[in-house]
Formats: C-alpha cells, sequence, structure tokens
C-alpha cells in the first residue's frame, strides 16, 4: 500500500507535539510495510498513491483536500481537534473537512461521541484508533543525563509548548513558593504569553528551548523527573503518555481523553484553581509511585502497533471501496 501524508500548508511555522506526532507517523508506516511519502516537492504524482492521509482539520487543508476529491483519491483524515473545547468559528471549517473524507479517524470513543453530536458525519466513516508513542521511553537513559546537565536534583517538569490554552501560567503561579523547580521544555508560540510567564516564574522556573522529541535529553527528563504535569483544559500532548512509561508520576488535569486511555493511577485536578495544583502536585512529590502506568502503555500506546491498527483500517476501506461495497 501506497499513502501520501498531507497537513496543512502553515503548519510547521511553529512545530508543537502535533507536527511531531504527523512526521512520526510516515517512520512507523514504513515500519509496518507501507510506503509512505510526506507531500512535496520530492514526493510523487497523486495517482502514484492508492490514497492520502490528512493530519489536523485547521482551515486551508480542505483546499488541498477538495483537489484531492476531484481526482477521485480516497481521503483519510485524522483530525487532531479539540472537540472537548471546540471554538464556534472552526465548526464550518471541521465540517467541510469531514465531508470530503472518506474516514475519520479518532483517538477515543470520547471524542468520536462527541464528534457524532457537534458535526453531521455518517457514523460509518468514524474509526477509532487510540494514539501511539515510542517504546523507547521505556529504556532507561544512562549516566542521569538530564540532570546532571543541567544541574537539578528533584524537580516537576512540563513538555511542550507554551500556549495559553494549555495554562502554564497558572501552573507557575500555583507552584510559587514551591520548594522544587519547575521546568518546561519546549519553548513558545506567542511571545507575550511567554513575557507573562517569565515575569510571574519565581527563580526555581527554568524555560529550556525546544529539545529533540524522543531524543536522550527528552527522555532522561522524564525518566528523572519528581511529578510530570500538564493542566491545559483540552486533552493532554503525546508528551504525557510518554512521561508516563518513562515512569514519572503524573498529575494532570481531569479529562475523559486521560481517564479513557490513562485510568486511575493518575493525580487529576478538577480545576487550575492554585490550592488544587499545589496540594496535587505536594501530595505526589510525597507518595507518587514511580511505573505505575508502565504496563498499561506498553499493552495498548505504543509503536509501531498502533499503526498497525490504522493500517488495517484503511485496508479494510481500500478493499471495501474495490469491491463495491
Amino acid at each position: 500500500m501506497r499513502l501520501l501524508l498531507t497537513t496543512y500548508h502553515h503548519a510547521f511555522l511553529a512545530p508543537g507535539g502535533g507536527e511531531t506526532e504527523f512526521l512520526q507517523l510516515a517512520e512507523y508506516m514504513n515500519e509496518n510495510g507501507v510506503r509512505a511519502d510526506f507531500y512535496g516537492h520530492a514526493s510523487r504524482p497523486l495517482r502514484y498513491y492508492d490514497a492520502i492521509v490528512h493530519f489536523s482539520a485547521v482551515g486551508g487543508g480542505q483546499i488541498l483536500l477538495r483537489n484531492v476529491r476531484e481526482q477521485g483519491k480516497p481521503i483519510i483524515l485524522i483530525p487532531n481537534y479539540n472537540f472537548f473545547n471546540p471554538s464556534a468559528g472552526s465548526l464550518p471549517v471541521v465540517q467541510e473537512h469531514f465531508d470530503l473524507a472518506d474516514v475519520i479517524v479518532l483517538r477515543t470513543e470520547a471524542e468520536a461521541e462527541l464528534c457524532k453530536s457537534l458535526f453531521h458525519v455518517a457514523h460509518d466513516k468514524i474509526v477509532v484508533v487510540p494514539p501511539g508513542i515510542s517504546a523507547a521511553f521505556a529504556r532507561p537513559v544512562p549516566d542521569d543525563l538530564f540532570r546532571s546537565a543541567y544541574g537539578v536534583g528533584r524537580f516537576v517538569l512540563w513538555v511542550g509548548v507554551l500556549d495559553e490554552a494549555k495554562q502554564q501560567l497558572q501552573a507557575i503561579e500555583a507552584l510559587h513558593d514551591l520548594d522544587v523547580p519547575l521546568i518546561f521544555i519546549g519553548g513558545y508560540r506567542d511571545r507575550a504569553y511567554y513575557a507573562k510567564c517569565k515575569a510571574a516564574a519565581s527563580d526555581k522556573v527554568r524555560f529550556l528551548p525546544y529539545l529533540q522529541p524522543g531524543s536522550d535529553i527528552i527522555r532522561s527528563a522524564m525518566q528523572s523527573c519528581s511529578v510530570y504535569l500538564e493542566l491545559g483544559e483540552d486533552f493532554p500532548g503525546h508528551s504525557a503518555i510518554e512521561a508516563g512509561l518513562a515512569g514519572a508520576p503524573l498529575v494532570l488535569r481531569d479529562h475523559p481523553w486521560s481517564r479513557e486511555l490513562l485510568g486511575d493511577d493518575i493525580s487529576y485536578v478538577a480545576s487550575c484553581e492554585p490550592d488544587a495544583v499545589l496540594g496535587a502536585v505536594s501530595a505526589t512529590l510525597t507518595n507518587g509511585r514511580r511505573g505505575a502506568l508502565v504496563e498499561r502503555i506498553k499493552q495498548r500506546l505504543v509503536q509501531p502497533q498502533t499503526t498497525a491498527l490504522l493500517i488495517e483500517d484503511i485496508e479494510k476501506f481500500l478493499a471495501t471501496r474495490a469491491g463495491g461495497g
């Protein structure tokens, strides 16, 4: 099977976790015996491919999809959309993506139910395939690389781009007087929000730049942190799953996405109220159990197995389409 991977044209002006997932998709597809190419100057003409896999439902992408549809190629859509807190302005654009797609790939049953309630979409278009991460996060990195490199002992870690929707500022304010460093890795999209975070930060807060996803230094940070923290109102990124596989105790905003995929062996906070965040982080620093999620994640959420499930769904669709079903 030959697949062409596409996304909206300005995706990589400020890359984040979604773009990392998109780039890794080709690697995992090829590990499963599929020829997967990224759309661009090095890709082949559209007729060469059995289908396209389009990542994201951000405006602009539908223009490409219209052209693909006109040429009769099947479209597999991974919308990477926040169904839990959708903006009203995004709904028509996402609906057009769904209208153009032949298959819509969602990550959780919770998302599937919301998709059906928010959009006009044939239910048989939707398949649920859980997200997957590299198994490398379970492999120890030698010599305590991260703590040695940055001169820290115990620390609270958050990996991901600084973004107002992710609510890093609330974490900084809630943990202002905590006697344990809070370390952010990932840079920022909005310089003004970064400035707010810097202004509110104590001298124990550190902002590290973008580090290569899956690198030894990132894996070491996750393996050696005392708490891994994310508080955004939307579902957490793949980094939370990676940290869980690395053995870190997690503190996450309570969310149906997290509950479905990661279960209850996490300290969940219902809101970003300072007392709630500080209490959850302090309790986890004292009593957090390392490795609580490792086996659950290994069984359900590692690559290339999850991409193999996606490929299986695509192959079933193409076989049905070829048979006229």
